[in-house]
């Protein structure tokens, strides 16, 4: 029912490697927030191949990396819904070993090297995810029994939990898992379609928080300004004959898209004609207005107060 997309903060982490002036101390951060968030996705996808090849016994909806709100928002890797009952699955990718104690509510990754760091309870998280989906479906008057599960992505990863709140699977165990919930049907097929359409009708996407906003330390004199050649990589494409010329040779007429992309991730909030032409390296503000304008972005407010937004 619901695709998964590679995360924002990948994106953005990509966006900030490219315009961080070398040597800046934020650039390790990133690169270890980039590495962290494509382990997560793959772990993710895992799941998700997993599930495309299940066939239940009943029809189940599936849904990839949806955003609620209940009174808070709330993200779910995966949400499974059928006529007996919908089941949350809370995907991990962590390498090294990893400990889940219950006081405090932690998971504790060893590295190879047994160096230690204290993570999140997956088991506290799924239990606020368990809480605010039943308080959603009790809000659309849908008694159905809700369950769920933390699952690891790979077999290799080694995991111990001496009290374990919830079942722990990998992903191969999860057919198993939906087959030993009960079968009993509350729902008709056409009412579990309609909880389908209002589970995504209801989805909010996560709008990612711009780079300096995350890290405060980085200023606009860090961020190096220019157009990138889609070619050989190289920044400061220059703008003439309606085309975008770098000295490599290559010609492009749409490198400015992600340009403009990656000043969103970095900046965020609207996008002045002026700021446009600034980062982008051109002076005619109409060729500027007509880039942001190829690049999708909505203009919000007129003459001098104008900014261009991505949504």
């Amino acid at each position: 029912m619901k695709d998964r997309a590679r995360p924002g903060i990948g994106k953005l982490c990509d966006a900030g490697l490219r315009r961080l002036r070398p040597g800046h101390p934020v650039a390790g951060k990133l690169e270890e927030r980039r590495k962290q968030a494509e382990a997560g996705f793959g772990g993710e996808e895992r799941v998700d191949a997993v599930l495309a090849e299940y066939r239940h016994r009943d029809s189940i909806r599936i849904f990839a990396d949806l955003g609620l709100i209940c009174g808070s928002r709330f993200q779910l890797d995966a949400l499974l819904l059928s006529r007996s009952w919908a089941c949350l699955l809370e995907v991990k990718n962590i390498s090294g070993r990893s400990v889940i104690r219950d006081i405090p509510p932690q998971l504790v990754r060893i590295t190879k090297d047994g160096r230690e760091e204290a993570l999140g309870s997956p088991f506290a998280q799924l239990d606020s995810h368990l809480m605010l989906f039943r308080d959603w479906l009790h809000e659309r008057n849908t008694p159905i029994p809700v369950y769920g599960a933390v699952v690891f992505a790979y077999p290799s990863q080694i995991v111990e939990a001496a009290d374990a709140s919830h079942p722990i699977l990998f992903p191969n165990n999860i057919p198993f898992f939906l087959r030993s919930l009960p079968a009993q049907p509350v729902l008709e097929v056409h009412e579990l379609d309609g909880l389908a359409r209002q589970v995504l009708a209801a989805h909010q996407p996560y709008v990612q928080r711009p780079l300096c906003t995350m890290y405060p330390q980085v200023s606009r004199a860090d961020i190096r300004t220019g157009v990138i050649c889609p070619d050989c990589g190289g920044i400061g494409m220059r703008w003439r004959d309606r085309a975008w010329h770098c000295g490599c040779e290559c010609v492009s007429r749409s490198a400015h898209i992600e340009a403009l992309r990656d000043w969103f991730f970095i900046f965020g909030g609207g996008l002045t004609n002026e700021e446009c032409r600034r980062f982008l390296g051109v002076d005619d503000r109409h060729a500027a207005r007509r880039m942001m304008k190829s690049a999708g972005l909505i203009e919000r407010g007129k003459g001098r107060w104008k900014t261009y937004h991505q949504y």
